[in-house]
């Protein structure tokens, strides 16, 4: 998950005064997200996306970050949501004892955490987490938070409520300054050969130019954004073929997909929206391009929408998954059951 996220709350920044947080997912084009929504007997049921590797390697066989069943972003009934980036971090550091798997915390986080400070006391419950990441929480009070958690420490980078507003931005990279000298040094904000310092410097201005009035719809003009997209993907020193805008294109700028040094794009994006329990996701680019190159793979069927799914809470006597949307992009009749019909999808021109 190289990826862009972004957060706001509160009247100054947002136009209802309700938090909202956003992000981009970005993956090599054969790991793909999916929509479901988990329920259980007992604990909090919630919707999010996870990671699937189309191939014929699993995830964990391909040595990736992310595991089987991992929600990598997610809301659940009663109104906790979060997304994240992965950081890396600088392999030189003899890292902490025995840290916990992040997606243990964050699994637990969905099914039993209610608001953002629930979200912070369970993460500060724990001395290191592997892998590492940014983490942005919103609740339906208006809660807003930046955490970034790893091998090295948790730390509460940022903290805003409805009367504290503020916005929250998120790269590839620590940010905080106890953290932030683990970073991998081709990851720094400070370098300016990689991408981290491009998409954050476009998403806070772009933001700022909505001038307190941030909506679904702005955040959404935001995911699409192209500023830094003349520059050359394969010159990226943190993933080569790996873009410099907030809606990524990467690519090798070829026609094969290769077994290994495979471009990353922006696979899906994601919009939550707490107060209202909606998950608003957009398949592929959200702006709704078609491949310019044969190495971005399944992007034609990019939605260029976002589309508002709705948690429905009714218990199951034991877990339940159910698929809303198919890796390919395609909407399941559960899906069609669970779109939240009172509210349009958002199209960005």
């Amino acid at each position: 998950m190289a990826c862009f996220l972004i957060g706001a709350t509160s009247p100054g920044w947002c136009e209802e005064g309700d938090a909202l947080i956003g992000s981009v997912s970005d993956d090599p084009y054969d790991v793909r997200t999916y929509l479901r929504i988990i329920r259980s007997a007992k604990d909090f049921a919630h919707i999010g996306t996870e990671l699937v590797s189309t191939t014929v390697h699993t995830l964990t066989e391909r040595g990736y970050f992310s595991r089987h069943g991992e929600t990598s972003r997610g809301i659940n009934e009663v109104g906790l949501a979060f997304t994240c980036a992965m950081v890396i971090e600088d392999e030189n550091f003899e890292k902490r004892g025995n840290p916990i798997h992040y997606a243990d915390v964050t699994d637990e986080m969905m099914r039993s955490c209610e608001t953002v400070d629930d979200a912070i006391a369970l993460f500060k419950s724990k001395e290191a987490m592997n892998p590492a990441y940014s983490v942005l929480l919103a609740d339906a009070r208006g809660g807003l938070v930046h955490l970034e958690v790893g091998n090295f420490g948790i730390e509460v980078f940022r903290h805003y409520t409805r009367d504290n507003p503020g916005a929250v931005f998120a790269v590839n990279c620590y940010q905080s300054q106890d953290l932030e000298v683990f970073n991998a040094p081709h990851t720094l904000l400070s370098n300016p050969e990689n991408n981290n310092m491009a998409r954050l410097q476009s998403g806070k201005q772009l933001a700022e130019e909505l001038g307190g009035s941030l909506t679904v719809k702005g955040l959404a003009s935001i995911l699409i954004d192209h500023t830094n997209s003349e520059r050359d993907p394969m010159e990226n020193p943190i993933l080569e073929g790996w873009g410099f805008s907030i809606c990524n294109h990467g690519t090798r700028s070829k026609d094969d997909y290769p077994d290994e040094d495979l471009p990353w794009g922006t696979v899906s994006a994601e919009i939550l929206q707490p107060s209202q329990g909606i998950f608003w996701y957009a398949y592929g680019w959200p702006c709704g391009a078609q491949p310019e190159h044969g190495d971005q793979i399944f992007q034609e069927n990019s939605w260029g929408k976002f589309i508002p799914f709705a948690l429905t809470t009714n218990k199951k006597d034991a877990a339940e998954v159910t698929p809303l949307t198919t890796p390919s992009g395609k909407v399941t009749g559960f899906g069609i059951q669970h779109m939240a019909f009172r509210v349009h999808a958002v199209v960005i021109e």
